[in-house]
């Protein structure tokens, strides 16, 4: 390995084309998800039943060799274009081992990225099955590599008795924790705030699961609407669409804050995902002013005298992966919640060619000891349950994240 131990805390699989047609029931024919031809769009596409979902290849763009470093939201048509590493777990580990990546953690690319075609679905069975299925094929990385990938639990969050029995089942099978929406409402469900969603952060705190809300995950085709008269394209359109949607995290951490979920589960951590770190500082002081401003400890008394910015410090992590770290991040934050990660395989992510020259752009000045906890002791910290299940020595006695 390298001279870090390093956890890259947001990396993608690229779903091989038969993930759902070789582990679901052969009866259910195209109502299992699975990648065909397009002409139209002249790629291989995801289909849900006959509805067209997504390119299949579009994100795989480490070592697509069609553009180069040009970055237009284009990439792979087909598989044969696409880097084995973006979908092979030995090649993916080979990467690894080059490269100097101890342990990714793994986070979906269609399943729990795009959740509208599986909350919409009308047959709940078969969208649970898809996402249960997703569950397996992970851990199938994790048995054939063990100490090498944290996966993430998918769950059909919207069926609450469903998500708490896939929790259940997956509670000690070496998952990180659970990837869940951070704007349920944009999916025609209650808002965080709701307890609806009560018994599956029980489930996740007595299971000792984390809870991701991976950017992108509410509704994000409304902020990729196109205006008729919208005359940007190509690269500038794709550079213009980024902001917008990491911010929404912003958005979702905020309704976490407020919501008292922290308060009334103090032992569950959460973390927002692939969307930076620079407006962290910014939400959590417009909270705190506001929420001292407001009295909202006298009409809110489950908050037990802490201010939204004590609640992140103790229970939000969150990544970031382009974005210099300053000594201004860290006073504010805190180191405890800061993360590094890379987005491999997306066209936003892995800025440099090579693993030493992401962490020098990241890190500059920064010491030893703040490359080493957020390279490896905050996420093995955040992640302990699912590196001691697969024997993965933690070689410091880590305290609990809590």
């Amino acid at each position: 390995m390298g001279k870090y131990r390093v956890i890259d805390t947001d990396t993608h699989v690229i779903e091989p084309p038969d993930l759902w047609t070789e582990r679901l029931p052969k009866s259910w024919g195209n109502d299992r998800l699975h990648v065909r031809w397009d002409e139209k769009a002249q790629a291989d596409l995801w289909f849900f039943g006959d509805e067209p979902l997504k390119a299949a290849w579009q994100w795989a763009n480490w070592g697509w060799e069609g553009k180069g470093e040009v970055h237009d939201g284009s990439g792979p048509t087909r598989q044969s274009e696409a880097h084995p590493a973006t979908y092979d777990p030995k090649a993916r580990v080979a990467f690894m081992d080059e490269q100097g990546f101890e342990m990714q953690v793994l986070y979906p690319n269609l399943a729990g990225f795009d959740w509208k075609p599986f909350v919409q679905h009308p047959n709940r069975e078969l969208a649970a099955a898809h996402l249960s299925a997703y569950n397996d094929f992970q851990l199938e990385w994790v048995q054939q590599y063990p100490g090498r990938f944290i996966p993430m639990m998918v769950v059909p969050y919207w069926d609450v008795k469903r998500t708490v029995k896939e929790i259940e089942r997956l509670a000690d099978a070496g998952f990180g924790g659970i990837v869940t929406t951070g704007a349920p409402q944009e999916h025609g469900q209650p808002p965080l705030s709701s307890r609806k969603w009560d018994p599956i952060w029980k489930a996740c705190e007595e299971a000792g699961l984390s809870v991701s809300f991976h950017t992108a995950s509410g509704d994000f085709r409304q902020l990729m609407d196109r205006h008729e008269d919208d005359e940007l394209s190509g690269g500038a359109l794709v550079v213009r669409d980024g902001p917008h949607i990491y911010l929404a995290n912003a958005n979702h951490v905020a309704d976490l804050l407020m919501s008292g979920i922290m308060a009334r589960f103090p032992n569950l951590q959460f973390a927002s995902v692939e969307s930076g770190i620079g407006w962290a500082p910014f939400v959590l002081e417009a909270l705190d002013k506001r929420f001292e401003k407001n009295g909202v400890h006298k009409s809110n008394p489950e908050f037990g005298g802490m201010l939204p910015s004590d609640f992140f410090k103790r229970q939000m992590n969150v990544n970031f992966w382009f974005e210099e770290l300053d000594d201004y991040h860290i006073d504010r934050l805190s180191l405890r919640p800061l993360l590094f990660e890379t987005d491999f395989p997306h066209p936003t992510g892995f800025h440099r060619p090579t693993l030493e020259e992401n962490i020098e752009l990241v890190f500059g000045n920064q010491s030893e000891e703040v490359r080493r906890a957020i390279l490896w002791e905050n996420p093995a910290r955040l992640y302990r349950k699912a590196l001691e299940k697969q024997g993965v020595p933690l070689a410091l006695d880590l305290p609990s994240a809590a």
